[in-house]
């Protein structure tokens, strides 16, 4: 193993004897690496660097063969890619990452090849006068022979100045190749279009597999990564189609015209039908199976209460696998026998979360990431043939064995009597009465809140609040009429829901009235200032990273980025420019109206939501003669990608939050 990031001591977890697919029931008890602790006095909350910094070791991914390991690790505050052997634990790479860039995921293409998913800030004038940013997505094929990086499609020519590509394929029956698609520029008729390649990973030879049209939206590939369904998306006439690839003709298999559109997953286990994700005419989405013969399709999964959004592929049998929901609910699986392997993994770490990162190729060792709302990601390494599993890191090992916040998962009433669902975390060794409360809605504001760690709601409940996370109405993952009661509702009916959770927690007795405080990122970040312009008495404070002030001036911004076809995102979500609903609900233009502190914080950098929010709004308080504070946060991008500066934002909020709640 790696140099580890917990002592390794062993207990016994109840797993079922698993190798090469079979199973048996009365198995003994296999030895799993943990840590033990015993019962200690009250102690001091975590430190307030521990939550800031990056996890300790993230994107943590085992090779098909089941002898490598590969994982992002911060070694003394430089971050780098680490590659051990499992057996015996000896380095077998190392990769700086560069601070340019921002490392998004890892994958295993082959025993000796390793992708890194990367993004780096882009700077263009998208007017002759107008400097705009975004983020620039690249794959980079890492060899474990030590050789330099490469740089995979999107490196030469009208290529270079596409955002990213998409992996179709990390692993297919062709050796040292990846399947990829991007856009290609055609220049005949001055558009672009998706096309799909086949890249060696060693010397970077790009080979065209397949071409689409401007509208093709998604691929599907077969186990040689060669193209043989594709999806198109004509907006102009709401029209979807999946299309089969026959005898190197493609033929229409699947069509929708109510406006809805499906995300193709791959094929499933039997290589016969494609695995898609979607409404396809209902409110919640689902699984849907579509056979590639162009028999009619059918559902595959569904939930009567949240969506069907997540897809688990197996890179090695080059099949969707399973399906499950965001929320953690229980997973379909299409594989009888993975569905027993998972029950036997739950039975092991009873009380967490269990989800399956990589399988090696023969099915003896499985890498899984166990964890809760209260409990930190922890990796193991379980190996069905020894019986036995291993820690192999932690996202955060100063955290362990702190008592953190326990959370519960519930809903409260709107005005109009409809459930919100939403989040409690609570202050540990505090009775859930007479608490000062952090309201935290979540960014999007199509976004939602899952049942996963959350380092930011867990620091806040070690500092003594309980912390409220509402799923909005206009969140996603709760159907599509949820989703679209939130169109047009910046200030509106999203922000009552916000306010309900409000009075829910003083009318229970969870909440004091007197210390409330909204605070939020992104959309959040304008939902904390529409909390404190649109109803000043219900907060104490209210604090805005990388947030929203002025709705018209911020579509102007995507104008100037997008031209007429960026702004039609926000011309369904928020409205017109020159609504004057869209005017009032803007917290930059109510500033006389507002009554709590305010704190700004936002990254320089943010290619999403232009700084100049944030200085607008500062600006326009301050000439109202109320109390801000602003915080710039150099280098820093909309995700707070950084250590220094998450570390920065939670100083920041613990001296704000202290002085105005306590």
């Amino acid at each position: 193993m790696a140099n580890s990031t917990r002592a390794r001591g062993s207990a016994l977890l109840v797993l079922l004897a698993y190798c090469c697919g079979t199973f048996a029931e009365s198995a003994p008890p296999i030895a799993a690496a943990t840590a033990t602790t015993t019962a200690a006095a009250p102690q001091a909350p975590p430190a307030l660097e521990i939550f800031g910094r990056l996890p300790a070791t993230r994107l943590v991914r085992l090779s098909p063969d089941g002898r490598l390991i590969a994982m992002e690790e911060d070694q003394g505050g430089v971050r780098k890619i680490t590659v051990f052997e499992v057996d015996g634990g000896k380095t077998r790479h190392n990769v700086a990452v560069d601070e340019a860039n921002k490392t998004r995921s890892l994958v295993w293409a082959d025993d000796e090849t390793l992708l890194l998913n990367v993004s780096i800030k882009h700077s263009y004038y998208c007017n002759p006068n107008v400097l705009c940013a975004t983020e620039f997505y690249r794959t980079l094929a890492v060899r474990m022979d030590g050789s330099p990086p490469r740089i995979l499609l999107n490196n030469e020519g009208a290529r270079k100045s596409v955002t990213g590509s998409h992996l179709l394929a990390a692993r297919t029956t062709r050796p040292g190749t990846v399947t990829m698609s991007t856009l290609d520029y055609a220049i005949a008729q001055g558009y672009w279009y998706s096309a799909v390649y086949e890249v060696d990973t060693r010397t970077g030879k790009e080979t065209v597999l397949a071409r689409g049209t401007q509208y093709t939206e998604d691929w599907v590939v077969d186990a040689s990564g060669v193209p043989i369904a594709r999806s198109e998306w004509v907006p102009d006439i709401d029209q979807f189609t999946i299309l089969a690839r026959q005898d190197d003709r493609w033929r229409e298999i699947f069509r929708l015209e109510n406006g809805s559109t499906l995300s193709l997953a791959g094929v499933d286990i039997t290589g016969k039908n494609i695995v898609a994700l979607g409404k396809n005419g209902t409110n919640l989405s689902q699984a849907w199976s579509i056979p590639l013969d162009g028999s009619p399709a059918g559902s595959l999964a569904s939930h009567p209460e949240v969506d069907i959004d997540v897809a688990i592929y197996d890179a090695n049998r080059h099949a969707v696998v399973g399906v499950r929901s965001l929320d953690n609910t229980d997973t379909h699986w299409l594989d009888p026998t993975l569905a027993k392997q998972q029950k036997s993994l739950q039975n092991a770490f009873k009380g967490l979360d269990v989800y399956v990162i990589d399988r090696s190729v023969v099915g003896r060792r499985v890498l899984v990431q166990v964890e809760n709302m209260s409990s930190p990601p922890v990796y193991q390494l379980v190996d069905f043939e020894q019986r036995r599993a291993d820690i192999v890191a932690e996202a955060y090992p100063g955290l362990d064995p702190a008592a953190l916040g326990t959370v519960r998962h519930f809903k409260y009433n709107a005005r109009d009597g409809t459930p919100i669902p939403a989040y409690l975390t609570l202050p540990p060794g505090r009775a859930a009465t007479d608490l000062p409360v952090v309201i935290l809605p979540h960014g999007g504001p199509r976004a939602r809140d899952v049942a996963e760690f959350d380092w930011l709601p867990q620091f806040l409940a070690t500092r003594g609040y309980a912390v409220l996370q509402p799923q909005f109405r206009g969140s996603t993952g709760y159907g599509e009429a949820w989703e679209k009661a939130g169109y047009q509702q910046w200030g509106g009916l999203m922000q009552d829901d916000v306010s309900d959770g409000v009075r829910h927690l003083v009318v229970t007795g969870v909440a004091n009235p007197m210390r409330v405080c909204i605070v939020g990122a992104s959309y959040g970040g304008y939902a904390a200032l529409a909390g404190a312009a649109f109803t000043p008495d219900l907060y104490a404070c209210a604090a805005s990273v990388n947030g929203i002030s002025d709705l018209p001036s911020m579509i102007g911004e995507r104008k100037k980025q997008y031209g007429k076809g960026g702004v039609e995102y926000w011309k369904d979500h928020v409205g017109a420019a020159s609504e004057p609903n869209v005017i009032a609900r803007s917290p930059a233009r109510s500033a006389a109206s507002f009554k709590a502190p305010v704190l700004l914080l936002h990254g320089v950098d943010d290619s999403v939501v232009p700084i100049q929010q944030s200085r607008t709004m500062e600006r326009e308080l301050l000439a109202a003669g109320k109390k801000v504070t602003f915080v710039t946060l150099a280098g820093e991008d909309h995700w707070l990608s950084r250590s220094a500066t998450r570390t920065r934002v939670l100083q920041e909020l613990e001296k704000f939050l202290a002085q105005h709640l306590h």
